[in-house]
């Protein structure tokens, strides 16, 4: 009797507790700080406690990332609000579940234009007729760039722009092809140092606060058929955001995993302000930035595109 009862009573705290790892999800993303907060729930085991089971497929470029969120291959991709917009321009229909680093005075020193030994741009009137790399035109640097550039007055059709992938950064600038280019720390700083240049301007910190470097993006199919999913997710990322801001030191050694950088040049830099909650303003922004270069043609409800 005693083992019969031993039986049924372990049977009901089965069927009582929550299953985990019920809802799998691969999470498509660049090996970037700006998806911190992912990066730790998943190694700290955030996500497995609230049932799901992700999986961090890495990839570099945001066309594949949305080609496997419409193929089903991607459950939740991290990519950029520009691509994300522009995806949705074209017809796709794509919804926000959350973002992670945004633009922030604490983080602005991350980013900047790095200008090559022997060129002569110390205010913004000198990068009119210059060769400038940026890491993918009309890319959310590129367009924030473009932004500063009208804030000073300087029209973009003055300078020339050259599509370099982050990691021929230093690369490109050191080898003399372009005068200056857009770049995020750590290429920033190594761009420099191989080119024995310097930053001319850290252009973030003239932009508003709270832009998205990315966004957390799904179909609004899948996020319709699983929003208990969605809410496990999102509720992972906040857990994650605050373990970020409360121990620096451990989320380097995450992110030096799932990045491949070493801590030491993780040391050199700011973590990435994480703000896990989308907002409409971040992505009006670049709605209207994007639409005034011509870059979106049809209308985007951007408050329709969050999921609360």
């Amino acid at each position: 009797m005693l083992k019969r009862a031993i039986l049924i009573a372990s049977v009901v705290a089965a069927s009582a507790a929550p299953s985990l790892a019920e809802t799998s999800i691969t999470f498509g993303s660049p090996p970037i700080a700006e998806v911190e907060a992912v990066f730790v729930a998943k190694e700290l085991g955030v996500f497995d406690k609230k049932g799901l089971n992700v999986e961090v497929l890495p990839s570099t470029s945001n066309q594949a990332m949305v080609a496997g969120l419409v193929s089903g291959s991607h459950q939740i991709a991290a990519i950029s609000p520009t691509v994300l917009l522009q995806a949705i321009d074209t017809g796709m229909d794509l919804v926000v579940v959350g973002t992670c680093g945004v633009t922030s005075a604490r983080t602005a020193n991350n980013m900047g234009l790095a200008v090559r030994d022997g060129v002569d741009i110390s205010k913004p009137e000198d990068l009119v007729g210059k060769k400038i790399g940026a890491p993918g035109t009309n890319g959310t640097i590129d367009v924030l760039f473009k932004q500063w550039l009208k804030l000073k007055n300087i029209p973009e059709t003055k300078l020339t722009f050259i599509e370099v992938p982050i990691p021929n950064t230093a690369d490109v600038l050191k080898g003399g092809t372009i005068d200056a280019i857009i770049a995020g720390e750590p290429s920033l700083g190594r761009a420099v140092s191989q080119s024995n240049g310097k930053v001319a301007f850290h252009y973030m910190s003239e932009l508003p606060e709270n832009l998205p470097y990315t966004t957390f993006a799904t179909t609004r199919e899948w996020a319709r058929s699983n929003p208990d999913a969605i809410k496990a997710f999102q509720a992972g990322l906040a857990e994650g955001a605050a373990f970020v801001k409360a121990n620096p030191d451990k989320t380097r050694e995450i992110l030096s995993k799932y990045t491949k950088l070493p801590v030491e040049v993780l040391n050199t830099f700011e973590l990435p302000e994480c703000q896990t909650v989308p907002t409409k303003q971040g992505l009006d922004y670049f709605d209207k930035a994007m639409r005034d270069d011509g870059l979106l043609t049809g209308n985007i409800d951007t408050a329709g595109l969050i999921v609360p």
